[in-house]
This record gives C-alpha cells, sequence and structure tokens, in this order.
C-alpha cells in the first residue's frame, strides 16, 4: 500500500511542476489512479488543475467493490483551448485499467493531443494510474501522457502512450475566373 501511494503521490507532484512550468497560457492537467486487492477495499486518486482565463477543473473517486477515479480539466485563454481527461477503475478480483487523454488547440490552428493507458492484470494487487497534461501558449502546443503499474506476486502490466502534434494547415485560396 505504501508503494501505491508514493506512485499516487509522485503523479500528483508532477502536476504541480507541469503546471507552474508553463504558466502564461492555457494549460490543463488531469491524473488518475486506482489500487485493488482482494477482500479490502481498494484505493483511489485524482487530481486535476487548469490554468487559464476561463475554464473548470472536477475530480470524482470511489472506492469499495469497484474503485473509481476521474479527473476533467479545461482551460481556455486567448492563446487557445486545452483539455485533460484521466480515469482509472480497478475491481478486487479483475484488471486495474486507466486512460488519459489530453488535447490542446491554440489560436493559430496547431493541435497536440496525446493518449496514454495502463492495464495491470494478474497478481494479488494491481494498480493502474495515468495522467498528463496540454498546453497552448506562445511557444505552441504541447500535450504529454503518462501511464504505469504495479502488481504484487505476479501478473502483467501493459502500458502505452501516443503523442501527435499537427501543424495548421495552410489553405491557398486562388480565384477560379477572371473579372473582365
Amino acid at each position: 500500500m505504501k508503494r501505491t501511494h508514493d506512485m499516487l503521490m509522485t503523479l500528483a507532484c508532477v502536476a504541480g511542476l507541469f503546471c507552474s512550468a508553463t504558466g502564461q497560457s492555457s494549460d490543463a492537467y488531469a491524473s488518475a489512479g486506482a489500487t485493488s486487492s482482494p477482500g479490502r477495499s481498494g484505493t483511489a486518486a485524482a487530481t486535476a488543475r487548469y490554468e487559464g482565463d476561463v475554464g473548470f477543473a472536477r475530480t470524482q473517486t470511489r472506492t469499495g467493490p469497484i474503485s473509481a477515479s476521474r479527473a476533467v480539466a479545461v482551460g481556455v485563454d486567448e492563446d487557445g483551448l486545452s483539455l485533460s481527461i484521466s480515469t482509472a477503475l480497478a475491481s478486487r478480483s479483475g484488471p486495474a485499467i486507466a486512460l488519459n487523454f489530453n488535447f490542446s488547440i491554440d489560436r493559430d490552428g496547431d493541435v497536440a493531443r496525446s493518449i496514454g493507458r495502463t492495464t495491470s492484470t494478474g497478481g494479488i494487487s494491481r494498480t493502474a494510474a495515468v495522467s498528463g497534461g496540454s498546453s497552448a501558449g506562445p511557444p505552441g502546443v504541447t500535450a504529454i501522457s503518462r501511464a504505469s503499474g504495479a502488481t504484487s506476486f505476479g501478473g502483467v502490466v501493459r502500458t502505452d502512450t501516443r503523442s501527435e502534434h499537427e501543424p495548421r494547415a495552410v489553405v491557398v485560396v486562388r480565384p477560379v475566373f477572371r473579372w473582365p
């Protein structure tokens, strides 16, 4: 349990570092983690933060036979829009699953997105955690994701992260005909 607690606290610290390092822009950050073990209630943790002129951050956690957590953050300002969503589920006898999605678009039309996911199966206890953030500001748009998991006494953890950046599309307008 201490190892799980340390992992979830690390996710919260990364949230603070990411958001403080990217000030003066539209930022969104979300993290979620869940742990399960047979015979007792699991744990769930979520963190959400945004920076921008307009936005919101919401978290929700639940423990019991199925531990669940989710976090949503949206930030909007003159630089663009940033969105981050994280969710995690863990049941007493099934796998622990977590997913993170981040999206950012700046005022010039540049788009960045990332996704992170993890699945922990087998073992006596399972943990799945994801975090990520997006930012739209003067240096450009960014989106990052982090995924991790753990099992005790056997089991398998599978993680996957993907990040993409698409520059704005340039449209050339040419006249079809000339005026006389």
